[in-house]
C-alpha cells in the first residue's frame, strides 16, 4: 500500500468570524477487515479511524470513522475563525501512524 497522503483545501481568502468551507481528503484503502486476498486470507482491518481539526491549539471539529467509510475518505465542514491563526489536520489510522497538515491562516 502506497503511504497514506492527505490533502486539504481552504478558500483563497478568509474573513474574521465569516463561515468558510473546508475541504480535507485522505488517500488510504480503508481496509475493513472482512476482505480476503488472492490467498483466501483475510485482509487485516486498517482504517483511519479519527479525524481532528485545531484551530491555535483548541479542537473545532473531532470525527470518528468507522469501516463502513469508502477509501479515500472525503470530509467537507464549514468554520470561522476570529482571527489569523495556525489550523492544525490529524488523521489517526488503527496501526497507531498519525498523519497531519497544518496551514497558516491570514485573514483578509
Amino acid at each position: 500500500m502506497a503511504k497514506p497522503r492527505p490533502r486539504i483545501k481552504l478558500p483563497r481568502s478568509i474573513e474574521a468570524g465569516v463561515p468558510f468551507t473546508v475541504k480535507t481528503r485522505i488517500t488510504h484503502p480503508m481496509h475493513t477487515g472482512l476482505r480476503r486476498d488472492r490467498a483466501g486470507k483475510l485482509v487485516p482491518r486498517r482504517i483511519v479511524n479519527r479525524f481532528r481539526v485545531r484551530f491555535e491549539g483548541e479542537e473545532v471539529l473531532s470525527v470518528d470513522l468507522e469501516p463502513a467509510v469508502s477509501a479515500n475518505p472525503y470530509i467537507q465542514f464549514a468554520m470561522a475563525v476570529p482571527g489569523p491563526g495556525l489550523l492544525a489536520f490529524e488523521w489517526v489510522d488503527d496501526d497507531g501512524s498519525v498523519y497531519t497538515l497544518r496551514r497558516r491562516i491570514s485573514v483578509g
